[in-house]
């Protein structure tokens, strides 16, 4: 058997168990609901929010990233290292000629 048969017969085996791989846990399902009392669990809350906090984290921590480079310019501001001048000032080549003319 060549190599590439060997790939092939690997290839559609996995296709055939992937289905049966991949299918969810059957007792999530019948966790949603009680059946005996009509009830509806709180599994589905559960998801709700772990999904919220995923999705959150990253924006937290570029939040959290940003808010730290802030309070630092602004403490080495305030203790002297860098002048308010020096902040606010753009780089050479970015200021206007007065005259209209490019630099």
């Amino acid at each position: 058997m060549s190599s590439r048969a060997k790939v092939l017969a690997v290839v559609v085996v996995a296709l055939v168990l992937l289905p049966a791989i991949l299918s969810g846990c059957e007792m999530c399902k019948d966790a949603l609901e009680d059946k005996s009392t009509g009830l509806t669990s709180d599994l589905g809350r559960g998801f709700y929010y772990s999904i919220l906090l995923m999705v959150s984290a990253p924006f937290l921590l570029l939040g959290g990233l940003f808010l730290g480079i802030v309070r630092a310019r602004r403490r080495r501001r305030l203790s002297g290292e860098i002048s308010p001048d020096a902040v606010s000032a753009p780089g050479p080549g970015l200021v206007p000629d007065p005259d209209g003319a490019r630099l």
